[in-house]
């Protein structure tokens, strides 16, 4: 069952055309990773998905619910309180953190359930408790954003977004703020989440990372997707002379 949909989408910034006709379908269960070079469109492309940025055209569903979608040419949206109940079913994880720095590891998980879900206080810190371990981080729920490791701020992160429940993780550039050691332990327990079937689509420039985590891997350029395959046909067998380009350049 596919959670996303998009549908033939674009994403103009006046004559700036940041999307192309861009369609990509996530399953259940699938981790997607989404490569190219910085200015390809990636980011954008998942900001639209959580309606950080909206589109110019095309159509984006969620988990079977229309976020956007097309009339006269031009993208229509539902009412505001339809939009933000069909965004909750994603959990977005940035590239840095977003943590509230006045509330612990254990309060950053817990408030948006709390707050958005209805959830009671103690539900709320159990799940979190729960997902610290699932991040290897339970040792840390009374510690504070200051207190703690780039890497592990962004695994705190990681648990914050999955309290939500989402139907579909969606990272942008998860470890491009990290040092090499840091980055290991935050690819360490997205990979938990691949081994948990957890659906994501990934944002990312760490092509090892993409190769021996992604169920399937898109390459974007120019705002178009170029090519996209299972991570060893893409990487050892590109077909596209712009991906061949850009995978000599990374090497």
């Amino acid at each position: 069952m596919a959670i996303l949909s998009i549908e033939h989408v674009v994403k103009k910034y006046g004559a700036f055309t940041a999307l192309n006709d861009v369609s990509l379908t996530v399953e259940k269960g699938e981790a997607v990773a989404i490569i190219g070079s910085s200015g390809s469109g990636k980011s954008t492309l998942l900001r639209c998905v959580n309606d950080l940025e909206r589109i110019s055209a095309g159509r984006i569903v969620i988990d079977g619910e229309t976020l956007a979608d097309t009339k006269d040419g031009a993208a229509v949206y539902p009412p505001e309180k339809t939009v933000r109940r069909i965004c909750m079913k994603t959990g977005m994880v940035f590239q840095h953190f977003n943590l509230f720095p006045h509330l612990t590891c254990l309060e950053n998980i817990a408030i948006a359930p709390v707050r958005v879900r209805g959830r009671s206080r103690a539900q709320a810190e159990e799940t979190a408790r729960e997902l610290l371990a699932v991040v290897g981080l339970e040792s840390k729920a009374g510690a504070y954003p200051a207190q703690l490791s780039g890497g592990q701020k962004q695994r705190v992160a990681i648990a914050r977004a999955l309290a939500m429940e989402p139907q579909i993780m969606l990272f942008d550039e998860p470890t491009s703020a990290l040092d090499p050691e840091t980055t290991n332990e935050v690819i360490a327990t997205i990979q938990k989440l691949v081994a948990r079937r957890t659906t994501m689509l990934i944002v990312t420039h760490d092509m090892r990372f993409a190769r021996e985590s992604a169920s399937r891997v898109l390459f974007m350029d120019e705002g178009k997707i170029l090519e996209e395959n299972t991570p060893q046909a893409l990487f050892d067998r590109p077909q596209n002379p712009r991906l061949q380009a850009f995978l000599r350049s990374v090497r």
